[in-house]
């Protein structure tokens, strides 16, 4: 009895130590991805099958129809027109090496379980929930368009992981920001007395200003990373931008429709604004040296946080820098590592401590008032008070 087609799949090249696409047929083609970049890989796999599968109209039974075919559909179909479309693509590539080979009748508990199990060994499990949270969109949205379906198939999720609670204490947001200006401490030990000794040292190699003004726009305003980078010194389409008469950041740009992922404009402290000022100044004496160079108006400088005059996308190598200097390496503290996003955290739960108001502080994070109390309400200066009295 002859053996089932495997379906398209990714093959390693023992020659070229290249990535190649195997299929049916003795079908080879190159994807251009050496040994090491198995995720470009993976991401050619996608394309490739979305190329060679087209959505059959009106299909409902579910042992006919292949998981490749559905989210196909699903990413020229629905999910360009969302402004998640990037992410969306990322988690079809991912799911297409596993799912792309079977059917709707496939998926089920044990199959969904399988897939979590080979994805968690490179992925946490939030990543996981997010793909088959895009697997699960993409039934319904072929039930809805291309169906009905006989039946739909319920994808079975794994456990939500539990809520971060890492945040920054004053000192060590203090000695973040020191790593970002380049500063760090050198230590020694005196024999004689044993006792620890430390002097600040500053490496001009290490300094990153630009960090700088994303950590405290992050701890002043708890706004998220894209959000901070994206962040602007005037009103403009593609990201935020700050109203400097108002003493107001607007997080979303001129006429983008709000997500799921709330960014509602933030009034700015006293503490930010004069930063803001500052920096500004900077930033408009920077440019006109530019255009005065240039002998023509350039357009250097309109980031808030900027690298060489160009806005950027990613702060993770100065990061990495910052968190070495400042000696909060996981390996040192003990504690979990801290992200970007550890930002967000700090100011929700240094609002906390001052006894904001629960609907005032998730008006200026952009999340729910039930998020902000569920995730970060144990750390209000009120809380349980009174029942702790009784």
């Amino acid at each position: 009895m002859p053996r089932p087609a495997k379906g398209a799949r990714l093959y390693l090249d023992p020659k070229r130590r290249e990535w190649v696409i195997r299929d049916v047929g003795e079908v080879f083609e190159r994807t251009g991805c050496g040994e090491p970049d198995r995720a470009g890989a993976e991401k050619r796999l996608g394309e490739y099958i979305a190329e060679k599968f087209k959505p059959v109209s009106r299909e409902s039974h579910l042992a006919r129809l292949s998981v490749a075919e559905v989210l196909t559909a699903y990413g020229r179909e629905y999910a360009p027109h969302k402004k998640s479309a990037e992410r969306s693509g990322y988690a079809i590539a991912a799911l297409l090496p596993f799912w792309g080979s079977k059917t709707l009748a496939d998926v089920r508990g044990e199959t969904c379980r399988a897939y979590a199990k080979a994805r968690g060994k490179t992925v946490k499990a939030g990543t996981i929930r997010r793909e088959l949270a895009a697997l699960s969109k993409a039934i319904n949205h072929w039930h809805k368009e291309h169906g009905p379906l006989a039946s739909v198939p319920e994808v079975t999720m794994p456990d939500v992981p539990p809520a971060r609670d890492r945040w920054l204490t004053r000192t060590e947001a203090a000695m973040l920001l020191a790593g970002a200006l380049g500063f760090y401490r050198e230590f020694w030990c005196d024999v004689a007395s044993r006792r620890e000794h430390y002097r600040w040292r500053r490496n001009r190699f290490a300094i990153n200003r630009h960090l700088a003004r994303f950590l405290l726009l992050g701890l002043y305003t708890g706004s998220r990373r894209a959000a901070i980078c994206n962040v602007q010194w005037m009103a403009n389409t593609t990201g935020g931008w700050i109203d400097s008469q108002r003493g107001v950041m607007h997080r979303r740009g001129e006429g983008v429709a709000e997500t799921n992922k709330r960014q509602p404009p933030v009034r700015l402290g006293k503490r930010i604004s004069a930063h803001l000022r500052r920096w500004k100044l900077i930033d408009d004496n920077a440019r006109d040296e530019a255009a005065r160079q240039a002998g023509e108006p350039v357009a250097v400088c309109l980031h808030v946080v900027s690298y060489m005059g160009r806005g950027v996308a990613s702060v993770r190598t100065a990061w990495e820098m910052a968190i070495d200097n400042a000696w909060l390496d996981p390996a040192i503290t003990g504690q979990p590592a801290i992200t970007p996003h550890v930002l967000r955290h700090t100011r929700a739960t240094w609002m906390m401590f001052k006894g904001v108001d629960i609907w005032e502080a998730a008006g200026a994070l952009g999340m729910s008032a039930k998020t902000l109390d569920k995730v970060y309400g144990h750390h209000h200066v009120d809380f349980q008070k009174n029942a702790a009295e009784v």
